[in-house]
């Protein structure tokens, strides 16, 4: 089996963004709910407007990994020396994508010792990955020739926010307002290759490696603001609708001749209502068609999310479960559950959609996460 050279794909201009970010145990298992929860240790990363608008101090810490996928495997199903439906390989080209993501996240909203408002802080570190076939065949061909390239891109990002936040009780109910101040760090490698008829699939995996140990990688800086909203009537203090807007500079990220990043401004609103003591109900749903992170010369790829989902939670214990949809995507309805003990929680999320290879089936999106919260 010949083994293709690497080579760097340079391009002049690449502009994406990333899907809002659902960070956190707690909102990742209740269907990427979170613009609107009062209590939510991970506020800073969703609406900074909610850390006034509960009065208690609170501390969260998070890991996860998430697999998505979407045609791309399909391409490897076919037998490339010998293709028998042409259009069917071109139409999974013109629309496949397979993504990667780890993640780790801090926040800290602090005791209220102001005198009006209150602080937050919080760090963020995600590591992307995004891999695509792009290319055309000829109707006449029944070999993958050099006609397809296989294409991998990394992001390391890193972010740093500072918020500050304040609510005013009035006769319509509770208001509340926050804005966000966050340090961002991008580190980007993207490389190509032709994909050859006698490659196989540990030839893919291997390049994979290649790219997911960073060298070679570009780095840049730059700063983006949040704004976010909240509010409770008064007729209703259980129930909460929140906005919150992302990125409204809308930062970019030069790579020099890796080419450019744009994170592009995005909205979300949220609902939550309260059941009861300790029992809560919440749905998020994106305002805005997100464009997500692909490899340069890549057809683009959006996100746009809605999710529901119901928390159960005592001092020490917590439960959860949600449903959610990438109505952009069109990964399926995802499931997940998680179950905590304090600082230590657990929980998943699966689309019911599922993607076959080598007879092997499997979900088109997975997401393992860790974390814990703590209250005072």
């Amino acid at each position: 089996m010949l083994r293709p050279a690497l080579f760097l794909f340079l391009s002049a201009l690449s502009v994406f963004a990333l899907e809002f970010e659902e960070v956190g145990h707690r909102s990742s298992t209740m269907g990427g709910v979170g613009v609107a929860l009062k209590n939510n240790p991970y506020a800073i990363f969703f609406n900074p407007a909610l850390a006034s608008a509960n009065d208690n101090a609170r501390m969260g810490y998070a890991f996860s990994a998430a697999f998505g996928e979407k045609n791309l495997l399909d391409v490897l199903n076919f037998d490339l020396n010998n293709i028998q439906d042409v259009s069917q390989i071109n139409a999974l080209l013109k629309d496949n994508l397979l993504r990667a993501k780890a993640q780790g996240a801090w926040a800290l909203k602090a005791p209220s010792n102001l005198i009006f408002g209150d602080l937050s802080i919080g760090f963020m570190v995600n590591v992307y990955m995004a891999s695509t076939f792009t290319g055309q065949l000829p109707s006449t061909l029944t070999s993958i020739d050099d006609n397809v390239d296989f294409n991998i891109r990394r992001l390391d990002t890193a972010e740093l926010p500072v918020a500050y936040s304040f609510a005013l009780d009035t006769a319509i109910g509770q208001l509340s307002w926050g804005a966000a101040l966050k340090f961002m760090s991008f580190s980007n490698i993207q490389i190509s290759r032709k994909l050859r008829a006698d490659d196989s699939k540990s030839s893919i995996s291997k390049d994979l490696r290649s790219v997911l140990n960073g060298s070679n990688s570009r780095s840049a800086y730059n700063y983006g603001i949040d704004l976010g909203f909240a509010y409770s009537p008064a007729i209703l203090p259980e129930f909460t609708f929140a906005l919150s807007g992302k990125n409204l500079n809308s930062p970019k990220f030069n790579f020099k001749e890796q080419g450019k990043i744009r994170a592009f401004p995005q909205a979300r609103l949220g609902l939550a209502y309260e059941l009861g003591e300790g029992l809560l109900l919440g749905a998020d749903a994106d305002l805005s068609k997100n464009p997500i992170l692909t490899p340069s010369g890549s057809p683009k790829q959006y996100s746009q999310k809605i999710g529901i989902g119901i928390d159960a939670h005592t001092a020490f214990f917590s439960a959860r479960a949600g449903l959610a949809s990438d109505i952009a995507q069109k990964n399926g309805l995802i499931m997940s559950f998680g179950l905590g003990f304090g600082l230590f929680d657990l929980g998943l999320s699966a689309s019911i959609k599922r993607g076959k290879i080598d007879n092997t089936s499997y979900p088109r999106h997975f997401s393992l996460h860790l974390g814990g919260s703590y209250e005072f």
